[in-house]
């Protein structure tokens, strides 16, 4: 499972760690179903009442799909609370398949530790306290039949057994609690890792973009400091091209976005040209996907590269790229003697 919006790795859980999301937990599930309602088979309760056993066992099987098919951590509150409800529902339908207590009566009951395995599993998938209330009404509906009319019983008393399940359902709370408590600690060690990885990605591109910088300057500044240097006076020419120079590592630095090797010649022949040109990059097209910020980027040098072409000796040409958050990504304007001229574009391709 990936996170939505990133595509990063998600946040570990607990069914994630105690397996409750894979196939061999459905096979478990429906193993431990069918094997526990086949107590009543030994006691022969179901075949004086086969409807509704089947009835228990659906409605056993509707809580464990549930329980298992959740795809978030906590379960959604109303399928927790199915959840919590079902099992003392199919605990009915068990009474009403065996009838008065007998001394097998508790073990034909197989409803109810089923129905406790239910209310653990509800606890890891932090529902603790609807479990609990859950757990409740399970063991009310078995104890209320059976102190109807007790008997003695041939398996276990059924204080025994609902002491039996509450213990269980304990252990698993506070297995549940420390799980969760280690599942934030998994978390937390996630989030630090990948905080490293990023800052260390950032850095790298850094020093990459340093790099590059460095050898853009090598091989232009160097030459134009050495004749600065070596030269009694410059030309207009010279001087001219320190200007340009001068612009172009403006633009590197100012305007990232559109940095492109045809769109910085371009606004130097427009420079050139005694055009006056500024680009400017606010950071709108950092947070887009990478297909959306090509896309964005086309459309942002094709509307550019028209202008700078167009762009004379009275002409001011201004490209920007917006803030985050704004509907336009960003403007491109010219103006000249004959008017103004503007381009807006937005987010969509």
């Amino acid at each position: 499972m990936s996170d939505r919006r990133t595509g990063a790795r998600p946040f570990a859980d607990t069914p994630t760690l105690v397996g409750l999301r894979t196939r061999g937990a459905i096979i478990i599930a429906v193993a431990w179903t069918i094997t526990e309602a086949l107590r009543a088979t030994v006691t022969d309760a179901a075949g004086r009442e086969p409807g509704w056993w089947g009835v228990s066992i659906a409605v056993i099987a509707v809580a464990t799909g549930l329980l298992l098919r959740a795809s978030r951590d906590p379960v959604p509150l109303r399928a927790s609370l199915a959840i919590a409800i079902l099992p003392a529902v199919a605990a009915v339908a068990n009474i009403a398949m065996m009838g008065q207590p007998s001394g097998f009566g508790l073990y034909a009951a197989w409803t109810w530790p089923t129905g406790t395995i239910i209310m653990c599993f509800l606890v890891l998938r932090g529902r603790p306290i609807l479990a609990w209330v859950g757990e409740v009404l399970l063991s009310s509906v078995i104890l209320w039949w059976w102190n109807q009319a007790p008997v003695a019983s041939n398996v276990t008393e059924a204080w025994q057994e609902c002491w039996w399940n509450i213990s269980f359902l304990g252990t698993c709370t506070v297995l549940g609690v420390a799980m969760r408590y280690q599942v934030g600690i998994i978390n937390e060690l996630r989030d630090t890792t990948a905080s490293v990885g990023v800052d260390q990605a950032l850095a790298e591109a850094r020093t990459a973009e340093r790099d590059r910088q460095l050898v853009y300057l090598n091989a232009t500044a160097r030459p134009l400091l050495e004749k600065i240097l070596q030269a009694e006076t410059l030309s207009d020419a010279d001087l001219t091209e320190i200007a340009l120079v001068e612009a172009q590592l403006r633009d590197r630095i100012r305007a990232r976005g559109l940095a492109s090797e045809s769109l910085l010649d371009a606004a130097r022949d427009a420079r050139a040209r005694g055009a006056t040109v500024v680009l400017l990059d606010d950071g709108a097209l950092d947070g887009l996907s990478e297909p959306d910020r090509e896309a964005a980027q086309s459309r942002i040098a094709k509307a550019l590269h028209t202008e700078l072409d167009r762009a004379t000796a009275d002409s001011t040409v201004t490209a920007r790229i917006l803030p985050p958050g704004r509907p336009t990504l960003a403007t491109v304007l010219r103006l000249s003697a004959h008017g103004v001229r503007r381009h807006e574009i937005g987010a969509e391709r």
